[in-house]
């Protein structure tokens, strides 16, 4: 299973700062994002995706692109 959650290159010319969340999955990584998704929508509340260096195993710790910068925590929050 792959998982991936990268900020991208794209940049805000006024302050430089990166515009771009990108997610990269195989095809059984995006089961287990659906999964977790309905959970997420049955259940409310969040959910939290980490590399196994924050502690769990739902993202690699591989980037995609190589010119990404790797993001460690993806939180996704249920707002009502």
């Amino acid at each position: 299973m792959r998982v991936s959650v990268e900020i991208g290159d794209y940049r805000e010319p006024e302050n430089n700062k990166p515009q771009e969340v990108e997610i990269y999955c195989d095809k059984e990584g995006l089961e287990y994002l659906i999964k977790e998704l309905s959970k997420l929508k049955n259940n409310g509340d969040h959910a939290h995706f980490m590399t196994p260096s924050w502690g769990m195993n739902d993202l690699s710790k591989n980037k995609f692109v190589a010119k990404n910068d790797l993001v460690h925590h993806l939180k996704l929050t249920l707002i009502e």
